[in-house]
């Protein structure tokens, strides 16, 4: 039996889901010559997929912590915010291979929607987390407490 549309809710971290996806177009074409020539790897296509490794590896990173007190929360909210960092970071990589002419308009729109996509997501769950871990959330936001290494 299937589920009516409006009833259907978010799938539970979706955003790692459409983060996996982004890294998999990403780096399908970075290694795609026709669209980075081999001359312009190091330039434009090494720091792309650097970037969107990075935001994976950083989302996985924060899933990865089960929190049990404030400074697990802290670390996950830390690695969540490093992962928004390097989605941020990619949308100037990608401008910069827009600007460079290396991909057309059509594809760097799909692109930046893919990266906003994984980003709203990422909002949402940093607001679920700051929900659902609210008795962790510290006091006072100036004065983190400290991170204990996990």
């Amino acid at each position: 039996m299937s589920v009516r549309t409006g009833d259907r809710g978010e799938q539970k971290l979706q955003v790692l889901n459409k983060a996996r996806e982004l890294k998999e177009y990403s780096l399908g074409l970075v290694r795609n010559e026709k669209v980075f020539p081999k001359s312009t790897r190091w330039l434009y296509a090494s720091p792309i997929a650097q970037e969107v490794r990075r935001a994976v590896v950083a989302i996985r990173h924060a899933n990865s912590i089960n929190v049990t007190m404030t400074e697990e929360y802290v670390a996950r909210r830390l690695a969540q915010d490093k992962a928004y960092a390097h989605l941020e970071a990619l949308f100037d990589l990608v401008d910069d291979a827009y600007q460079a002419r290396y991909i057309s308009d059509d594809r760097c729109e799909f692109w930046a929607g893919n990266i906003d996509g994984v980003q709203k997501l990422l909002k949402g769950w940093m607001k679920s987390d700051r929900e659902r871990y609210r008795v962790y959330v510290p006091a006072d936001p100036g004065k983190p407490p400290k991170i204990v290494e996990l």
